[in-house]
């Protein structure tokens, strides 16, 4: 009996990959295709999907598939989540490709027990320059992408990270599965704003494994992280206020982001369209308080991780990673 349950605990997974399927055949079986050559070893791979797949080559045996009845990434990755074996979770969406041994160095990152969110840094697939290793909260941006255009990630930017977009991204199963309930929309970077800033409130850290390496190889607006960000900044940025303080930030602190944001871009017409939609954030106010549940999300000091260590000098608990 002993010996069974052993191996029945040997089989449980620590790792479980997520490869929502957002709608991009190609881009999907891309990055499903990648990580199956790369599978590290103890994982499982799960595959929501909004029901209209038929698993054309006939990969049962090594996917989950789980038809979440939707078409929404958000929702299919939170579904996932609920069902994942492993204690962390690693989402990988469409035209995000793995590479051999990119989960090595995440992985690590979680053996410091505060550490709730770990950010790879993906690389386009042709330029080998920086698409994106988390976000952060700048002068001139509600979500800069960390590193964008970059051949390496500056130490002094690596730490100021304050997200991960969730479309490349690494999380304790726990905490993923208490943010999902967090944010009632659709966009994934509005989805990894509401996240990143939750999770550092409840006392998490985010960090950057710069030796996990992943790369995108999709020319598609959905991989466009800084147009889709300029795109929707009057939103991004009333999130960001709304989170941060509590609300708007007024329209006085508008006038002075429409300035940075201008100036920053080189006065180009993109950045001075940018920087009117970040002036502008107060009349997004209503619809994003409407949007966002703040409470529920687990604490650090709550993580169901935390294992008791005896010891005779009474040394401080340690949580395990």
């Amino acid at each position: 009996m002993a010996g069974a349950v052993v191996r029945n605990l040997s089989n449980i997974p620590r790792l479980s990959i997520v490869v929502p399927h957002g709608g991009d055949g190609a881009a999907f079986e891309s990055s499903l295709a990648s990580v199956l050559q790369h599978r590290p070893d103890g994982c499982e791979v799960i595959v929501p999907h909004d029901g209209t797949y038929d698993d054309p080559f006939d990969l049962g045996d090594e996917v989950r598939f789980v038809d979440s009845g939707s078409t929404s990434v958000l929702r299919q990755i939170s579904e996932a989540a609920e069902l994942a074996m492993g204690r962390f979770v690693h989402v990988v969406a469409d035209g995000h490709v793995a590479t051999e041994n990119w989960t090595d160095a995440a992985l690590a990152q979680f053996e410091g027990h505060e550490t709730g969110v770990v950010v790879p840094v993906v690389r386009d697939s042709e330029t080998q320059r920086i698409e994106h290793a988390g976000w952060r909260t700048t002068a001139s941006s509600a979500c800069g992408p960390i590193g964008f255009g970059e051949k390496q990630v500056a130490r002094k930017a690596a730490a100021r990270v304050e997200g991960a977009f969730l479309a490349a991204s690494f999380w304790r199963r726990d905490l993923l599965r208490s943010l999902s309930i967090s944010y009632r929309g659709t966009d994934t970077i509005e989805a990894s704003l509401t996240y990143g800033h939750l999770t550092t409130q409840a006392g998490w850290r985010c960090v950057v494994a710069e030796d996990s390496v992943m790369s995108v190889d999709f020319e598609t607006e959905v991989l466009d992280y800084d147009l889709r960000i300029h795109q929707n900044h009057r939103r991004l940025q009333a999130l960001s206020d709304h989170l941060r303080s509590g609300g708007s930030a007024g329209w006085g602190r508008g006038v002075q982001r429409l300035l940075t944001t201008t100036l920053a871009g080189g006065m180009r017409p993109s950045s001075l369209v940018s920087g009117l939609r970040r002036m502008t954030a107060p009349l997004a106010g209503n619809a994003i308080s409407r949007s966002v549940q703040t409470a529920g999300v687990l604490s650090v000091d709550d993580n169901p991780e935390t294992l008791p260590m005896t010891s005779v000098h009474r040394e401080p608990l340690r949580r395990a990673a």
